[in-house]
């Protein structure tokens, strides 16, 4: 087996485990057993349980960004239906990005360490780049420029959501938070 292919294979196990038992209650042996390997092998690859968990944070966020920018490169769909989907595509960043997720709300608590932070920094911002291009796109023959805050404002806004839906499951049931109408007529009150 190749390196790249054995810490590929350890990313992905540490990510189910950190994943369903969280940082502190993962250890590097679970890790180890579960792709059955020596513990020795884990620290040839990784120094430390944190730098694990902080490539595993890295290719969460890698393989969330590549599914939004897939969103944002059908051509298939209009601008604002990409926008749409990229709304959507945030209600299952609970299931399918778990660890990205937990540091949302860790950030919003104030209670990530300051690698997580750095790493949610660098990576909102990547996001924001990849809103930026197709708000350029639709902005491109129209005679109103993009704001510089539009692009940020957007993915501040869509985190928000995905936060706010899962309070709102949590806390009223009886409640919807934001229809998908809802979400359609914010995406196009911001396009205004």
């Amino acid at each position: 087996m190749k390196n790249n292919d054995r810490k590929f294979q350890i990313i992905k196990a540490a990510d189910k485990r950190f994943a369903r038992h969280g940082f502190h209650k993962t250890n590097m042996d679970e890790i180890a057993r579960d792709i059955r390997i020596g513990k020795p092998t884990l620290y040839y690859y990784f120094e430390s349980k944190d730098a694990l968990y902080i490539e595993v944070i890295k290719w969460e966020f890698e393989n969330y960004l590549e599914s939004v920018n897939q969103i944002f490169s059908n051509d298939e769909l209009t601008i604002t239906k990409r926008l749409e989907e990229y709304f959507l595509r945030k209600d299952n960043v609970r299931n399918d990005f778990k660890l990205i997720f937990e540091i949302i709300v860790q950030f919003i608590s104030e209670r990530t360490t300051e690698p997580e932070t750095e790493l949610l920094k660098e990576y909102l911002s990547k996001e924001e780049e990849l809103i930026k291009k197709i708000l350029n796109a639709y902005y491109k023959d129209k005679i109103k420029a993009v704001s510089k805050a539009l692009p940020y404002s957007f993915v501040m806004i869509s985190w928000m959501i995905v936060v706010g839906k899962k309070m709102s499951s949590q806390l009223s049931v009886d409640k919807e938070f934001l229809s998908n109408e809802k979400i359609q007529q914010l995406i196009e009150a911001l396009l205004d």
